[in-house]
C-alpha cells in the first residue's frame, strides 16, 4: 500500500475506533446506571458531553495524522495500532469515569467503580509495553499517552478535592505539577515551532504514585477508614515525588532548550564534554 492508501485507510480506522469507543463507554455508562438507577438523571448530559468529547478527539487525531509513523522507519500507520487503541480508551473513558465518580457519590456503585479504575490505570503501563515490543513507537501515541494521564489525573483530582477525599494541598500541588508541565511544554512549542512529547522516569514515577494515591482513597470509600498515619504517609510520600519531578520537569526543559546538555561552550569557540 503506497502513503496514499495508508493515509485513507488510517482516515477510516481512526474514524471507526472513535466510534467503536463513544459506542462502548456508552454501554458502560448504561450498565452502571440501570444497575445502579441513576440512568434518567445523567444520561442526557453524559450522552451530550461523551459524544462532544469523542468528536474533539477524531478532529485532533486528523490533525496530527502524520504523527502516527513508526519511529522506528518513519512509514505512516495503516491503522492505528494495538497500543494506540488502549491508550485511545484510556482518553476515551474520562468523560464514562468523570460522572461515575459523581454518581458514587448517591448510588451503590464504589466496588465495580473500583474496579473500572484500576483496569483504566492498568493501561497507562499496558500500552507502553506493547508499543516498546512491537516495536510499534509513534510520536502521536506518546502524545495520547501523556494527554491521557494528565487528563485523568485532572479529572479525578478536581472531582476528588469536591467530595473531600483528598487534602486541599494535594490538589494544588498535583495541579501546579500539571500546570508547570503544560506551560514549559507551551514554552517549547513557541520558541520551537514544535511538539515533542517526552518520557522521563521521574514523570512516570510521578503519574504512578497519583494513581496509587487515589487507588488508595477509593478503598478507604470502600473498607471505611484506614489508620490516619497510613493514608498520611502515603500521600506525604507521593507529594515528596511530585516535588521531586518538578525539579526534573524543569531540567528536561532546560535540555530541551539547548541551556543544559552533555556538551558547553567555552571562550575559544571549542566544545568540551562536561566535566
Amino acid at each position: 500500500m503506497d502513503e496514499t492508501g495508508r493515509r485513507t485507510s488510517l482516515r477510516m480506522s481512526i474514524l471507526g475506533t472513535t466510534v467503536l469507543y463513544f459506542v462502548l463507554q456508552c454501554l458502560v455508562f448504561l450498565a452502571f446506571s440501570l444497575k445502579a438507577g441513576f440512568l434518567d438523571l445523567y444520561w442526557l448530559s453524559f450522552g451530550l458531553t461523551s459524544f462532544l468529547f469523542h468528536a474533539l478527539l477524531f478532529g485532533l487525531m486528523l490533525v496530527f495524522i502524520e504523527d502516527f509513523r513508526k519511529e522506528s522507519d518513519g512509514i505512516l500507520l495503516g491503522s492505528i495500532n494495538l497500543a494506540n487503541r488502549i491508550t485511545l480508551f484510556r482518553v476515551s473513558s474520562l468523560p464514562t469515569l468523570l460522572y461515575l465518580v459523581i454518581a458514587a457519590k448517591r448510588f451503590p456503585i464504589r466496588y465495580p467503580l473500583l474496579i473500572l479504575v484500576v483496569c483504566i490505570f492498568a493501561t497507562d503501563f499496558l500500552d507502553g509495553y506493547v508499543s516498546r515490543k512491537g516495536k510499534e513507537v509513534t510520536k502521536a501515541g506518546r502524545m495520547m499517552d501523556s494527554a491521557s494521564d494528565y487528563s485523568l489525573l485532572i479529572v479525578l483530582s478536581v472531582v476528588f478535592r469536591y467530595y473531600k477525599i483528598i487534602p486541599a494541598w494535594f490538589l494544588i500541588l498535583v495541579l501546579v505539577r500539571l500546570g508547570i508541565q503544560t506551560l514549559l511544554m507551551a514554552i517549547l512549542i513557541i520558541v520551537q515551532k514544535r511538539i515533542e512529547p517526552t518520557s522521563t522516569f521521574m514523570g512516570k514515577v510521578a503519574v504512578a504514585s497519583i494513581m496509587i494515591v487515589y487507588s488508595v482513597e477509593l478503598v478507604i470509600l470502600l473498607i471505611g477508614s484506614v489508620p490516619r498515619p497510613v493514608k498520611n504517609g502515603i500521600e506525604w510520600i507521593a507529594a515528596a515525588i511530585l516535588t521531586a519531578s518538578i525539579g526534573d520537569k524543569i531540567l528536561s526543559f532546560a535540555r530541551s532548550m539547548g541551556c543544559v546538555g552533555p556538551f558547553r561552550r567555552i571562550s575559544n569557540g571549542n566544545d568540551k564534554k562536561r566535566s
